[in-house]
C-alpha cells in the first residue's frame, strides 16, 4: 500500500508584484497556515519519505515549511514544472514516476486540478481543497505505477479553518 497526502498551497499575495501566475508568493495568512499545517503534521509523527511540489513560488514555498518542520534533506525533496498547469491525466503521469522506494508521499500544487485528482483516486470524496487544505489518500498499490481510477480511500482532509486557533 502508498500513502499519498495531497496538498493545496497556502494563500497566494494577489497585491504582491509579481510578474507572473507562477511567481506569486504566499501572502501573510498564507505562511501563517502552511507554518501551521506543516507544524501539526510533524506532531502527528508521520513517517514522511518524500516531497514533491510545484514550481509556482506559493506551492514551493509551502513545501518548505514541511521540509523545515520534518528536517527531510533536499534529496527528499523535489521541484516538479510539470504540476503547474496539470490536469489529472498528467498529475497520475507524475505520481507514476515517483521512485517504489517511496511509500508515503506528499504533493504540493493547485486547484482545480488537486480537487478533481482526489475525487478521481476515491469516488466518494466530494469536499473543494480550499488554500492550504491536507487530504491523506491511502491507495491500494504496491507501486506508484499501478495508480489508477478509484484506487485509494481518503482517510482525511483538514485544513486550517477546522482548528479554533487559527479562524479569523
Amino acid at each position: 500500500m502508498k500513502t499519498l497526502y495531497i496538498h493545496r498551497h497556502a494563500k497566494s499575495d494577489w497585491d504582491s508584484g509579481a510578474k507572473s501566475d507562477h511567481d506569486r508568493p504566499l501572502n501573510t495568512r498564507g505562511k501563517k497556515n502552511a507554518g501551521f499545517m506543516a507544524e501539526k503534521f510533524k506532531d502527528e509523527k508521520i513517517a514522511m519519505d518524500f516531497l514533491l511540489s510545484s514550481t509556482a513560488t506559493r506551492a514551493k514555498d509551502t513545501m518548505r515549511y514541511y521540509q523545515s518542520q520534518l528536517g527531510l534533506f533536499e534529496e527528499h525533496t523535489q521541484l516538479e514544472r510539470r504540476i503547474y498547469g496539470a490536469g489529472v491525466r498528467e498529475m497520475v503521469s507524475v505520481i507514476e514516476d515517483i521512485t517504489d522506494d517511496y511509500d508515503t508521499v506528499m504533493i504540493f500544487g493547485h486547484n482545480p486540478t488537486f480537487t478533481d485528482l482526489c475525487s478521481h483516486l476515491d469516488h466518494h470524496f466530494y469536499d473543494d481543497l480550499v488554500t492550504c487544505s491536507r487530504v491523506k489518500v491511502e491507495l491500494d498499490i504496491d507501486s506508484w505505477k499501478e495508480i489508477h481510477e478509484n484506487c485509494g480511500r481518503v482517510k482525511e482532509h483538514i485544513y486550517p479553518k477546522q482548528f479554533p486557533e487559527m479562524r479569523e
